[in-house]
């Protein structure tokens, strides 16, 4: 009799749990349908909009820009380094510029100091602590043509066209040295650096370097796009590479 009616106790308790289980997953239903008619209704109130609130024309053709603080950095080809203020973004305004011996084409700011891909004069760093007066502390002329720059700790890590990827040791900017460098087979023009691996958008392939020896990259994979690979960016094991006519593309990347 006791056995009989324990078993009909836990029974109930079963049939109660599903019950109540059943309810809480109505609710929650419930509960998101209603928030996904609120989300539609808002949507249709206040649809999103893309407006612009402000510019600041450079003398030169803008290609790269970084953002840090208030200020704005603009890699602005013939022009050099253009200096922008946006702190109030309706009304950006010009406070400083350093005019770079080639051609700048992108800017990457750590701390005090801005690194600058000036093609076929390398890879050119600037004081920008007053952001009035930038001023140029250190330089070093890359044997390709340098595309892109990316900081990461004491390196910069040039994109260098058919030099492929440059390792500029930058521990004291007044005297960048290269600590080490890796040939890609095409022609690198940008570069992603994420851990110990640099990313290199490296003309028909993505090619993912391993930098944990600065003095000694090696090549770990690559990946053929289908058209030519001009950008990239990673997220996590993702790498998104812009390429050309074949837009974007997605790969995911798993490595050692």
């Amino acid at each position: 009799m006791k056995s009989t009616s324990f078993l009909f106790s836990i029974i109930l308790m079963l049939l109660l749990s599903v019950n109540i289980h059943t309810i809480d997953f109505g609710l929650t239903n419930a509960i998101k349908k209603d928030v996904e008619e609120l989300d539609r209704k808002y949507l249709e109130k206040y649809p999103p909009s893309i407006i612009k609130v402000g510019s600041c024309d450079t003398p030169g053709d803008a290609r790269g820009v970084y953002v840090s603080g208030d200020y704005a950095y603009v890699a602005d080809w013939d022009y050099g380094l253009r200096v922008i203020n946006i702190s109030t973004p309706t009304a950006p305004s010009e406070v400083g510029s350093y005019d770079t011996p080639g051609v700048a084409v992108e800017v990457y700011v750590s701390g005090n100091y801005a690194y600058v891909a000036d093609v076929y004069y390398g890879l050119r760093i600037i004081n920008i602590s007053n952001p009035s007066s930038p001023t140029e502390v250190g330089y070093y002329d890359t044997p390709g043509s340098a595309n892109e720059v990316y900081v990461s700790g004491n390196y910069a890590y040039v994109a260098d066209g058919n030099s492929g990827l440059r390792i500029i040791n930058i521990s004291n900017p007044a005297s960048p040295y290269e600590s080490g460098s890796y040939d890609t087979p095409g022609s690198a023009n940008e570069v992603y650096v994420l851990g110990n691996y640099a990313y290199v958008a490296d003309g028909d392939f993505l090619r993912v370097i391993n930098i944990s020896n600065p003095a000694s990259p090696s090549e770990v994979g690559s990946y053929d796009t289908p058209y030519s690979a001009q950008g990239v960016y990673v997220s996590g094991n993702y790498a998104y590479v812009a390429d050309g006519d074949s837009g974007l593309i997605i790969l995911k990347c798993t490595l050692p």
